[in-house]
Order: C-alpha cells, then sequence, then structure tokens
C-alpha cells in the first residue's frame, strides 16, 4: 500500500462525484489584459492547469487584495506574464512551470515583485535536483494509468498490465518479462492474442506526469521504440496525429492522468480532448471506481499522487516559510489555511475537475 492509499484510508477520504460547477475557467488572462507587477502569476503543469483556470475566477470574485492569474501549458509560443516582464517562452510542463519560477525575473524598474509567483506542478519535489528556495504546497490527489488507443474502432491491448510489464514495454526489452525474449515488447507476451508489438508513446519531457509514470514503473532510460521522444507529444490528450492513425492505434499504449481523463470525458471540461484514449487497469486494480457519469479516482489505485502549487520560500533560517503575499490564496504551510483548502468552492472545482481532496492540503514540502 502506497503512502498516499495509507493516508486515505486512515483519513477515510472518499471518492467524490464529479460535478460542474458553475465557474468558468479562464485559459491565459482575459484577452487583452496583463497583469499588474503585484497580480499572483503561475505557470506550468498540463495536469493541472484547467482546475487552475477554473481557482481563478472563483478565487478573483472574493475580492482579494491580488489579483490570481494562470498561464496554460500551451497555447502563444511566448507569453508576458506580467506588464514589463517582456516576452516570455511559454512554459510547457511542471518542470519548464518551476525553472521559470526559479529564474526570479522581476518586471522592468521592480526590485519587490517577481514576473512569476507560482509554479503548477503534478510531481513533487525531486531530492538532489529541487533546491530548499522552493516549496511544494499539495491541494489534491490524482493518479496516473495507462491508456490504450481506440481510434480505429479496436485496439489489440489487454486491459491490465503489471507493473514488470510496462517496465518491460517502455525498455522496449521482452526480456525483463523473459530471459528467452528479445526486443519490443508484443501484446502476446503479455496475455494478447496480437504479436504485433506494442508502440509505447511518452509525453513531452518537462511533463510531471512523464516524470512521475516513469518513477512508478522504474524506468530512467526509455528504450529506442518509445515514440515522443522529440517531445512532439503534449501530455493527457488523444488528438496528436499519432493518436489518429488507423493502422497504428491498435498498438499505441500511452501514460494519462484520470482526474484529467474523468472531466474531460464526463466533467464537462475539455471534453473530446481525450480521444479516442481508453484507461486501462494495472496490477489489476483499476483507476477509476463507479459508473458513468459518476466515475471517480479509485483510491486503492496503485500509482497515486499529490499535486502541487510550487512557491519561493521566503526562510532566512532554513525553515520553510510561504511569502507573506500568497498566504490568504495557498496558505501559510500548514494544513487546511488559505482559499484553496478552505473554500467550498474550491473543494468542489477539486472534485468537479476529477481530483480526489488531500489531507495534506496547504502544508508545505
Amino acid at each position: 500500500m502506497s503512502k498516499i492509499q495509507k493516508l486515505l484510508a486512515v483519513t477515510g477520504v472518499a471518492a467524490a462525484t464529479l460535478g460542474v460547477v458553475g465557474t468558468s475557467a479562464l485559459a491565459d488572462p482575459p484577452k487583452g489584459v496583463v497583469p499588474a507587477h503585484t497580480a499572483i502569476v503561475g505557470t506550468g503543469s498540463d495536469t493541472t492547469q484547467l482546475l487552475v483556470d477554473a481557482f481563478s475566477p472563483a478565487y478573483d470574485k472574493t475580492k482579494p487584495t491580488l489579483k490570481m492569474y494562470s498561464y496554460d501549458a500551451v497555447g502563444t509560443a511566448t507569453i508576458p506574464e506580467k506588464k514589463n516582464c517582456g516576452q516570455r517562452t511559454r512554459p510547457n510542463g511542471s518542470s519548464a512551470g518551476i525553472a521559470e519560477l526559479e529564474a526570479g525575473l522581476r518586471p522592468t524598474g521592480d526590485t519587490k515583485d517577481r514576473c512569476v509567483d507560482f509554479a503548477r506542478s503534478s510531481r513533487a519535489r525531486t531530492a538532489g535536483t529541487d533546491p530548499g528556495s522552493i516549496l511544494f504546497i499539495p491541494y489534491a490527489i490524482d493518479a496516473v494509468t495507462w491508456s490504450a488507443d481506440t481510434y480505429a474502432g479496436s485496439t489489440n491491448a489487454v486491459t491490465n498490465l503489471s507493473t514488470q510489464q510496462l517496465t518491460a514495454i517502455y525498455s522496449c526489452d521482452a526480456s525483463i518479462l523473459n530471459s528467452s525474449l528479445s526486443g519490443p515488447v508484443t501484446w502476446k507476451e503479455v496475455g494478447g492474442k496480437s504479436t504485433d508489438p506494442i508502440i509505447p508513446v511518452i509525453p513531452q519531457s518537462s511533463s510531471g506526469t512523464r516524470k512521475f509514470f516513469l518513477a512508478q514503473i522504474g524506468v530512467t532510460t526509455l528504450g529506442s521504440c518509445v515514440q515522443g521522444q522529440d517531445d512532439s507529444v503534449e501530455e493527457n490528450e488523444g488528438t496528436n496525429a499519432i493518436f489518429k492513425n488507423k493502422t497504428t492505434a491498435p498498438n499505441v499504449l500511452f501514460p494519462y492522468s484520470v482526474a484529467v481523463y474523468l472531466a474531460q470525458s464526463q466533467g464537462g471540461h475539455g471534453t473530446g480532448t481525450q480521444g479516442k484514449q481508453a484507461l486501462r487497469s494495472v496490477n489489476h486494480v483499476a483507476p477509476t471506481t463507479g459508473a458513468a457519469p459518476n466515475k471517480s479516482i479509485n483510491s486503492t489505485f496503485s500509482y497515486l499522487r499529490e499535486v502541487y502549487n510550487v512557491v519561493r520560500n521566503t526562510s532566512t533560517n532554513g525553515g520553510q516559510t510561504v511569502p507573506k503575499y500568497l498566504r490568504p490564496l495557498f496558505g501559510n504551510g500548514s494544513p487546511g489555511t488559505g482559499w484553496i483548502c478552505k473554500s467550498s468552492t474550491a473543494r468542489s472545482l477539486i472534485k468537479s475537475y476529477g481530483f480526489l481532496p488531500t489531507p495534506h492540503c496547504g502544508s508545505t514540502e
């Protein structure tokens, strides 16, 4: 049982029924609006962008001292971030958003404010890589599974794969399953009927979902048969050309955020972006529970993760201190603090976008 599974079991956090909340999400600041120096601006993760997009207008309706804005992972090649910040390459993914936060750029002529105040992240802190100068603040729970591509109307994929089988598939090394085998894994070698090689696809390299999935299956070096290593595939979507080839589609396998899939397929958020992808089980545990249109993340699923907003650490003595101006929104570092954790509207949005609540909401890591 994973750390998050134990946490959910002890605290009794139940799977949440999706419901469409009456708050319109904003992809990027409204047209023509460039945030002020003092605004709270974030970039980063594709997985959490729709949810954080929805947080923005909902939080601003409370008439806070500082307004919040969130730039999506994809869109125009460059973004202004804030007034007098110039045009910056749009950060696409958790790691790219964190790198932009760490850059610490300021608007021209401003010695107090920063161009970016937080990063959306679907991955946790990486020990030895992420510095102590940033803090990870969890606010929801997601899961990552693999999806089969049914664009051709059918698929050769099995309904379940083990962690070992996923390791072999993304290593392009069937010998991991049986020393008598070699080369890329075929469906027949994992219990299917087809002798076609499986076509594993991976999202772009700054993706937190990619990093988490590969960590779960223990792959540090992708095999040469893995498609998408040229960063041509965005995470959590099924409309890329790689998924719309009827010849190869029956053999495609792709990691997918369960929360995002639920938001797309039944929550009314990004409907259709999933294309013809269909979620599958890992280690004989389904990633979702319940029946449509009320499916939710299965809290006993193997690959559960928390998602985060990342901020600067203003501690001067080696501690963990959330910047004072961000505390009304993200909390003061203690569980249950901040608008995202205390507001019934925010909690409803978390459920509506397919995520589960976390008892760690607002704490710092």
